[in-house]
């Protein structure tokens, strides 16, 4: 008889209450998770430690308001081809196509600015 717990006869493990994370173990995991971001434009180089990608775009783009046109992405390495560097200063489209579609960079702000501001406060200038 099939066991509807597993996967290509593999036993699904079972829950306990062990498994189950302290809060202490949660902190510790978020902070894990956090990626640091080097960014920068002209002479200036910051670092922000950011969960995912998109929060750290968008905290670079406020943290270099009118100017992030001009944002370099460092590292990490995978993060480089997102840019969306531009001397004309039009970097609407390319920031919406890199979160989603048209409208999802303006989105993303509004629904999670809480994650931004906490992000905003881990930058730090390197150069």
């Amino acid at each position: 008889m099939s066991n509807s717990n597993s996967i290509a006869g593999a036993e699904a493990p079972q829950s306990t209450t062990a498994d189950v994370p302290t809060s202490s173990q949660n902190n510790a995991n978020a902070v894990l998770a956090e990626v640091p971001y080097e960014y920068g434009a002209m002479s200036s180089k910051y670092r922000l430690m950011a969960a995912d990608k998109r929060t750290a775009y968008a905290t670079m783009c406020l943290h270099y308001s009118s100017s992030s046109h001009l944002i370099a992405i460092y590292s990490p390495e995978s993060s480089k081809e997102d840019s969306w560097m531009s001397f004309t200063g039009k970097v609407a489209e390319r920031l919406d196509e890199i979160f989603g579609g048209e409208g999802s960079f303006d989105a993303y702000l509004e629904n999670n600015i809480e994650e931004i501001r906490k992000c905003y406060k881990s930058i730090t200038q390197i150069v």
